[in-house]
């Protein structure tokens, strides 16, 4: 997706819903909580919190190269380098990992709310290598908060998205997942009602695994964030899907 998938009010509406979610959370964390283990591979709350920290500043980057016009990537040594910061950062003392999240979201938005008109319509380039309008720019940070306020195990949910954020979020998810080698042809059927996905559309219907539930059903499942337990599918079991990201 390289075009917004909604109105900006409503994109940085759904940012802002997102952050202050994210914020009653590490309002109630604790050092225990954020030196324990994430559900993601390898990384302990602490890293996966540096990394939204880190990630709020990237998209800054971003926001400046929109506002100016000179190129500022999103990290400016690479992959490895991001890589490194996270390390080190999750490292630190945890008051200070939750100042850091806190605080780079607050910059980030108070450089959203200072953009020029003139800046959203302005190319830039992800840390992936695709040239996208900044005024994909709150998409990207959306897409981050929300997810990653599953991740952390709080008790949120993706039922707890905005319903048009959910409905926005699915074939976003749908597209990135259909790119990954291994993706099973899908037919997925939002309930109740809902237009069809699939990610195999060139292949035939009968080939297809159809698999129904609510849009925050799918939507845990696809990303690997949840079981399917709640989904119906045929006419066979739900496949194995490669990893979204």
């Amino acid at each position: 997706m390289t075009r917004e998938p909604a109105p900006r009010p409503l994109l940085l509406e759904w940012l802002a819903a997102g952050t202050s979610l994210l914020n009653t959370e590490l309002d109630q964390a604790d050092e225990t909580w954020v030196s324990g283990p994430s559900t993601l591979p390898g990384w302990t709350t602490a890293h996966l919190l540096t990394h939204l920290a880190r990630n709020a500043d990237a998209l800054d980057n971003l926001v400046t190269w929109a506002a100016t016009g000179v190129e500022t990537p999103m990290y400016p040594h690479g992959a490895s380098g991001r890589l490194r910061d996270i390390e080190e950062g999750a490292d630190r003392p945890a008051q200070v990992i939750l100042k850091d999240v806190q605080d780079s979201a607050a910059r980030l938005q108070q450089s959203l709310d200072e953009m020029p008109d003139a800046a959203w319509t302005r190319t830039v380039r992800t840390a992936q290598g695709r040239l996208v309008p900044a005024s994909l720019i709150p998409w990207l940070r959306i897409r981050e908060v929300w997810i990653h306020l599953v991740d952390l195990s709080t008790g949120v949910t993706f039922a707890a998205l905005p319903a048009g954020l959910a409905t926005a979020l699915l074939p976003d998810v749908v597209t990135t997942l259909a790119g990954r080698d291994g993706c099973p042809a899908l037919l997925l059927r939002t309930q109740p009602g809902g237009a069809p996905l699939m990610t195999r559309p060139s292949e035939p219907l009968a080939a297809m695994t159809e698999v129904k539930g609510t849009t925050a059903e799918l939507l845990g499942w696809l990303t690997g964030r949840a079981s399917g337990a709640g989904l119906s599918c045929s006419p066979r079991g739900l496949p194995l899907l490669p990893a979204w990201l």
